[in-house]
């Protein structure tokens, strides 16, 4: 693994933890009977970091040097720690588009 590679592994699992750590306290934020339902609507963002992870342990398990994976992983996790960032701002936010869509 090239020095650019692990920077961008590194940066990727990073924005992914940053992602994760804040959708908790998120939830934590919230009434408890809101909480599946901001797990519910949280679920894409989830399902990102899902992709980060598996692009980033992909390498690993195949043992095939893929060079783009790191780079579509801290594509994926910037995206996702954004919308997690967005999201962090009112967590009520995702409850209110969710009670739209019934």
């Amino acid at each position: 693994m090239s020095d650019l590679n692990f920077l961008l592994t590194f940066l990727a699992a990073g924005a992914s933890l940053y992602s994760l750590f804040t959708l908790r306290s998120d939830a934590r934020r919230l009434h408890y009977r809101d909480r599946r339902g901001f797990w519910l609507g949280a679920l894409p963002l989830l399902l990102g970091v899902a992709v980060t992870a598996a692009l980033l342990l992909l390498p690993l398990l195949t043992g095939v040097t893929l060079n783009w994976a790191p780079v579509v992983a801290l594509a994926v996790a910037v995206a996702v720690a954004g919308l997690t960032w967005w999201v962090d701002l009112e967590p009520g936010r995702v409850l209110r588009v969710r009670a739209t869509r019934r």
